[in-house]
């Protein structure tokens, strides 16, 4: 610690009371209370000074290597109640960088090291109180998660370590999300998300969002950075525990199954790479076509109705159902499909529970002319994908 050193010179008698009052102050009998804090205005006083004064860095080395000092050593930290690893300070002294150090005037230090009676006695809370700062030596190591200095004033070697903080840990995690699935024509809306992981900022972050072929991007938030095929976001400060969440628009134009690999890199963190998927849906859109032949058909003749469904779209439709409605003109007789429900002029086709993209069907009705005039037979298709139905007529003459 700091402590005191008596001038070779006859001190005065208040000096001499001066200097009682410090070591009373510096080192209490067993009989006083623990003091809560202490005051030191001059060093070296052989009584209290911790070990020999030092003179080199490499000095402070061998005061920590000493085997004959360590028990002293251990037994102040163990009254300190450290909450780091004796080793890791050991190590630190042994092989770290020592540089010169100043403790100003009015400086509190947490503990030092001293002796009474020859033994280590940690004093807490001690404050410089001398005329000029005091020459020390200063090495820094990390122990128990945690970033610390030791300081060791060079004219007694009374040592104290203070605590400065959390090791700085950077650290970043990066995720992808998207829908399961989104139907082509609709937005799709791919997110990253940016946490931050460590105990410090994380600055200067550049994240990276290659877009698929096909897919243009239409908007992306927080500034994000849109060409031709990528977005590119960057992130200038991230708190600790912070997370940012970057989102792209796209429009997809054909189905398939699609996947994001997004990236980031930041100073101090490795490369990060996250990834996500997606199924395009494509869309069905169904086409009628229908005719009759023959036309015109005499009164007591058949004709027959063809009626014709495609699939143009990139999906398959479900339940596809197709009905004619028969003009009064004309009777309905048969049907192919033969199950076909026939009800007074309406005609029911099976449904079909899935056309799929590209496909068609066909279904056909034989009608006979029963009356003279223009018949106007209607044809509706609904389907799960049909909003409302498809509806067409076909006139026939009938003579």
């Amino acid at each position: 610690m700091l402590w005191l050193r008596q001038k070779e010179s006859a001190m005065k008698p208040l000096n001499l009371l001066l200097l009682w009052v410090l070591l009373f102050l510096l080192n209490p009998p067993a009989w006083a209370a623990p003091g809560e804090s202490h005051r030191a205005t001059v060093l070296g006083n052989p009584a209290t000074a911790f070990a020999p004064t030092l003179f080199t860095a490499s000095d402070l080395r061998a005061r920590f290597a000493d085997p004959a000092l360590r028990p002293d050593i251990l037994d102040i930290l163990k009254q300190w109640g450290w909450t780091g690893d004796p080793a890791d300070l050991f190590a630190a002294a042994a092989t770290h960088e020592i540089v010169d150090w100043n403790i100003p005037v009015g400086e509190v230090m947490p503990f030092m090291s001293s002796r009474s009676h020859g033994h280590p006695v940690c004093l807490r809370n001690v404050t410089w109180a001398g005329w000029d700062p005091i020459h020390a030596y200063a090495f820094t190591f990390a122990s128990a998660g945690r970033l610390w200095r030791c300081i060791t004033p060079k004219p007694c070697s009374n040592f104290f370590v203070e605590d400065l903080g959390p090791v700085p840990v950077a650290g970043l995690t990066l995720d992808c999300s998207v829908a399961d699935q989104v139907s082509m024509g609709h937005l799709l809306q791919v997110c990253l998300s940016i946490h931050n992981t460590g105990n410090i900022p994380a600055t200067n972050i550049s994240v990276n969002l290659p877009i698929p072929e096909g897919i243009p991007a239409m908007d992306a938030t927080e500034g994000g950075n849109i060409n031709t095929n990528q977005v590119n976001w960057v992130i200038a400060n991230l708190a600790p525990d912070g997370t940012q969440e970057l989102c792209a628009a796209l429009r997809p134009r054909r189905p398939g199954t699609v996947e994001f690999n997004s990236s980031a890199v930041c100073e101090g963190v490795p490369p990060l790479s996250s990834s996500c998927s997606t199924e395009i849906i494509g869309l069905p859109a169904l086409l009628l076509e229908k005719s009759d032949n023959p036309d015109p058909v005499a009164v007591g003749s058949n004709t027959l109705y063809t009626v014709k469904v495609t699939n143009q779209g990139s999906a398959p439709d479900r339940n596809v159902a197709i009905t004619i409605i028969v003009d009064s003109q004309l009777a309905p007789v048969t049907s192919d499909p033969a199950e076909a429900i026939i009800q007074g002029q309406t005609v029911t086709f099976p449904v079909v529970a899935s056309l799929a993209a590209k496909q068609a069907v066909t279904c056909t009705l034989v009608a006979r002319g029963v009356q003279a005039g223009d018949a106007h037979t209607r044809f509706v298709v609904n389907s799960q994908m049909l909003s409302s139905p498809l509806t067409a007529e076909e006139s026939t003459t009938v003579y």
